[in-house]
């Protein structure tokens, strides 16, 4: 048998069954996207909750030897003062004081600064709104 004897079928499509394949083809393709979109969001939560709760305890640990580095100064200066000649019963009271006053201070500018930034961010999905209208463009265009 030649190459010349062999007779090839072609089934040829309507333009409306064209159109309808292109159609299905398009939502499972978009459906695809969306089930892989939940799949790696669901698994980037997952790994922002563990890497949270691993914040939180760590944080912890932080803050209570922020708070002996605190207790130490605070005897360290204690100490100071009596050293210098000011009485114990002063100074006992005096440098927790001066100590509470800094860290509130810093902490307070700290807050203060965070709240602001905070706070002039917009919630609104700015970039996102932008591609899609641009999108609507380009599809009202191509229609």
């Amino acid at each position: 048998m030649s190459f010349q004897d062999r007779t090839v079928f072609v089934e040829e499509e309507s333009a409306i069954d064209l159109i309808r394949d292109l159609r299905d083809e398009s939502l499972t393709m978009i459906r695809q996207e969306i089930e892989l979109a939940k799949a790696e969001t669901s698994e980037k939560i997952s790994s922002a909750v563990k890497n949270s709760v691993f914040m939180v305890v760590w944080s912890f640990v932080l803050y209570a030897g922020f708070l002996f580095l605190l207790a130490g100064l605070t005897f360290l200066g204690y100490s100071g003062f009596v050293a210098a000649g000011l009485s114990p019963a002063v100074a006992i009271w005096l440098m927790p004081l001066i100590t509470a006053v800094i860290v509130l201070a810093v902490g307070g500018i700290g807050l203060w600064r965070a709240f602001k930034k905070l706070t002039s961010i917009s919630p609104v999905p700015e970039k996102t709104i932008h591609t899609l209208k641009e999108d609507q463009r380009w599809l009202k265009k191509e229609l």
